[in-house]
């Protein structure tokens, strides 16, 4: 593994509004940079984080299995009661998820590390599978990169892949916030990789959900929302006002209510717990658990 510093496309950042990358920048700040690149041996990437990536999935569903028939563990992770069932009966129907991301610490010698599984709204997901092709064609193009360089990526065909899978051509409303940069580009990233897929797509502001009398959910022209994608965290979904009504309304989510146990804080303490010296994970606890004195100051 290394980091090999480079200059950037001068004309990068028109290339990128080009391209339907408006969020390059945010805040005045760059989103994107392309100042630098890491390369990796192929082994790395197989053997390293190939298989860290499918083993730490399959412990991580294996929490999920463990947590819905155990109500202490649905506590620990701080799911508020009312959706115990929820979450546990779209676990064991086997509510279809489309995607994760996991974060690794990796420093080119041992097992990479797990820091956060973001199993329900991650993002980066245009500018890998979509942005960094066009940068990685142009540098071999200029010669910046090697003509035989390439990347671990199917982002792009993966996700269409799953869209078509999971939808199954019906319709699916499209939701986040309404002034986020970043997660509109996003969804409207997502919704062409839908379309793609053969799946009929609508946006919808996640401020706009409402329940009708039915009690069943509805967007602002009145057309039921019986299939969602949301952008939106499930944490956040079950305080909002409308929260109570999610396990009756019938619709059905991307990503689904037991994704909430895996994007979760707690996810972490409880992978040490059942899979404790796992090569892939960090010593992590719960306050107050006997373990935490083990991981000096913090």
């Amino acid at each position: 593994m290394r980091r090999i510093v480079i200059p950037e496309r001068p004309d990068w950042r028109q290339l990128a509004q080009e391209w339907g990358f408006v969020f390059h920048t945010l805040d005045g700040e760059p989103y994107w940079d392309e100042t630098a690149y890491w390369s990796f041996s192929l082994s790395e990437i197989e053997a390293g984080f190939e298989v860290a990536g499918n083993e730490l999935h399959a412990l991580c569903l294996d929490v999920v299995d463990r947590v819905v028939r155990d109500g202490a563990l649905m506590e620990a992770l701080r799911i508020p009661q009312g959706y115990w069932d929820y979450v546990a009966n779209s676990w064991k129907q086997r509510d279809p998820s489309l995607y994760g991301r996991f974060d690794f610490s990796y420093d080119g010698r041992s097992a990479p590390k797990l820091l956060e599984y973001n199993a329900d709204t991650p993002t980066a997901l245009y500018e890998t599978g979509v942005f960094q092709w066009v940068w990685l064609e142009q540098r071999i193009a200029d010669r910046t990169l090697p003509s035989g360089a390439d990347q671990f990526n199917s982002v792009h065909e993966r996700l269409i892949a799953r869209f078509k899978a999971v939808a199954n051509g019906e319709k699916m409303h499209f939701a986040c916030v309404r002034d986020a940069p970043e997660d509109r580009g996003t969804v409207a990233y997502l919704e062409d990789c839908a379309q793609q897929g053969g799946v009929i797509t609508k946006w919808l502001a996640i401020e706009d959900i409402g329940a009708g009398e039915d009690g069943a959910f509805y967007d602002v022209e009145e057309e039921r929302v019986d299939r969602i994608f949301k952008l939106y965290p499930w944490e956040w979904m079950f305080r909002e006002e409308v929260g109570p009504k999610i396990p009756a309304s019938g619709a059905r989510f991307i990503e689904p209510p037991w994704k909430a146990l895996l994007s979760n804080k707690g996810l972490l303490p409880l992978l040490w717990r059942f899979h404790p010296n796992h090569p892939n994970l960090l010593p992590a606890f719960f306050a107050g658990e006997e373990g935490v004195a083990s991981l000096g100051d913090t």
